[in-house]
């Protein structure tokens, strides 16, 4: 799948529309046995939530130093993040079992204990902003996350998400007219259709072959 390579981490390219549907495409593959992870370690989870405007940049700088001290701490938010994002990507294909929203609102309620409402420019309606701790916490990619997550399911984005259908990978992006087919033409389009063109040749030649003169 497209990607591209951010200090030394491979991101993938943002096609989703929405940055919790971005946060589900950090794995390709979905249903395969062996999908494509991009989520391998704390980093790649700051530098993802960093590049889809969740962190900022000395944020995401201060999480890395704070990730190196504390290895351990830092795969155990990890692992919370990819049974979050499973947990995600199930309710917004329509396979989630009773589990999958109990995992999704275990960690929206800690974003929730982590925001604070902020007005507009007009005052109402105000929305809901992370608040950035005080001390870094290597939960706060993790928080920003589920804090997006909460944000498209509770808006009518949640309603149009389509995956795509291409070999290898599942990718879930906003389809609002129901006309978008593939994650981009450009890469699973264009792969169906020189699959379909070569396997219009094998059948071309197989039926050539099979009534040719013995």
């Amino acid at each position: 799948m497209a990607s591209v390579v951010v200090d030394g981490i491979a991101v993938p390219i943002p096609i989703g529309g929405h940055p919790g549907l971005d946060f589900c495409n950090t794995r390709a593959g979905w249903g395969s046995p062996r999908p494509k992870e991009y989520l391998k370690a704390h980093a790649h989870l700051s530098v993802w939530a960093r590049e889809n405007g969740l962190l900022s940049a000395p944020t995401t700088a201060r999480l890395r130093r704070a990730a190196a001290a504390n290895p351990e701490a830092a795969q155990r938010v990890v692992d919370r993040a990819i049974g979050f994002r499973d947990a995600l990507y199930a309710v917004l294909t329509r396979a989630a079992r009773p589990r999958d929203w109990s995992v999704l609102n275990d960690e929206v309620r800690r974003s929730v204990a982590a925001s604070h409402l902020a007005p507009t420019e007009a005052g109402l309606p105000a929305t809901w902003v992370l608040t950035p701790p005080r001390a870094v916490t290597l939960e706060l990619p993790l928080l920003a996350v589920a804090h997006a997550a909460a944000d498209l399911l509770t808006s009518p984005a949640g309603v149009t998400v389509a995956a795509c259908p291409g070999q290898g990978c599942g990718w879930l992006f906003t389809d609002p007219r129901q006309r978008r087919r593939w994650c981009s033409m450009a890469w699973c389009g264009n792969r169906s259709k020189v699959r379909r063109h070569a396997e219009r040749h094998r059948n071309a030649e197989r039926q050539r072959h099979a009534g040719a003169p013995g």
